[in-house]
């Protein structure tokens, strides 16, 4: 499947949520035009949705039901640009007003999830004149307000790229932070009062790692995915798995062939995460990128198979929702060959 009718200019999804087999909504940039956000709604059929902003960029959209939805982004109108948050009611867009954080010169939201009908979180960064900072805001019905964090001794950057929550009050978020060391995976978690760092886990020789997305089914059981880079300076897919005490690492092996590769994002569908997929990109040895996705059923990653659209010379994923083992939409980004154009896909699968 792709997108029915795709913007004449670039576009890419780089967010998807899905409720059911028939309700999903999809974000991401585009550019070209007035318009920075390019949505499409799934509901048996691809339709495009038209935003409320016409000066606004949607990354990642988080849903509690098909009448409940939140996508977040950036306005570029406002100096500095600052965090953008628009509500779906299940046909429509509303403006959302978000917090701004103070001495901001740049803010941008990338994932959000609404574990409740009065509750939603969105994470992301914001710049100013001196560092870059993770930012996480939340939703208590009514209006958005920012929440601290607690970060690893030395941070002198962070970023936040997904959040995913099992009840308003048990919520992960990941991304990366880098100290005068390293750039090392970021996971924060949240009970309900505080957000408190989490360790990860440093696959042995990587230099540097990243986590992109993180989908959790219960307190004890979360998954998330994204790429380090070993001591040959060769970038590969990472997952890592917390049971209700502590994080591991688990093999996702690279496509043959692949000089680098990396998981975007992750969703699971049972509460064990025994049923996961995973999707992202990776570079074959010609240096064409191509869509990677993989399965968890409990015991092992395993690659699925998935081709690169017909018209594309390059083509990855960003996202990816599952309501079950028979239903997943996975989003992206293809370039078409005839005239070099950036547009946005859409899998159905797995």
């Amino acid at each position: 499947m792709t997108s029915g009718t795709p913007p004449a200019n670039t576009a890419q999804l780089t967010g998807v949520a899905c409720t059911s087999t028939t309700f999903c909504l999809m974000v991401g940039p585009q550019s070209g035009t007035t318009t920075r956000a390019y949505v499409q709604k799934y509901t048996g059929s691809l339709t495009t949705i038209t935003p409320n902003s016409a000066t606004s960029e949607l990354d990642g959209v988080g849903c509690n039901s098909s009448t409940l939805c939140f996508a977040a982004g950036t306005d570029f109108s406002p100096t500095p640009p600052a965090p953008h948050e628009e509500s779906f009611n299940g046909t429509s867009f509303s403006a959302s007003t978000s917090a701004v954080p103070a001495s901001s010169t740049f803010s941008e939201l990338d994932g959000t999830a609404c574990p409740g009908s009065t509750s939603c979180f969105s994470v992301g960064q914001y710049s100013t004149s001196t560092s870059t900072n993770a930012l996480i805001e939340h939703w208590t019905g009514s209006s958005w307000g920012i929440q601290s964090m607690t970060l690893p001794s030395g941070t002198t950057s962070s970023t936040l790229s997904d959040v995913s929550c099992t009840s308003t009050t048990a919520c992960t978020a990941v991304g990366t932070y880098t100290t005068s060391s390293r750039t090392s995976a970021l996971i924060e978690r949240y009970n309900g009062t505080s957000w408190t760092f989490q360790t990860e886990i440093v696959p042995s020789g990587a230099s540097q790692l990243e986590l992109d997305g993180v989908s959790c089914t219960t307190s004890t059981a979360c998954v998330a995915v994204g790429n380090y880079t070993d001591s040959s300076a060769v970038q590969h897919a990472l997952a890592e798995h917390w049971n209700g005490t502590a994080w591991s690492q688990r093999t996702v092996a690279d496509p043959s062939g692949a000089t680098s590769a990396a998981l975007s994002d992750v969703s699971c569908y049972t509460t064990s995460s025994a049923g996961c997929v995973a999707v992202g990109g990776y570079t074959d040895s010609t240096g064409v990128v191509l869509p990677e996705a993989a399965g968890y059923n409990g015991t092992a990653w395993s690659l699925q198979s998935i081709t690169r659209p017909g018209i594309s010379s390059n083509a990855t994923l960003n996202g990816v929702s599952c309501t079950s083992s028979t239903f997943c939409l996975a989003v992206g980004a293809a370039v078409t060959t005839s005239t070099g154009v950036v547009g946005p896909v859409v899998y159905k699968g797995p």
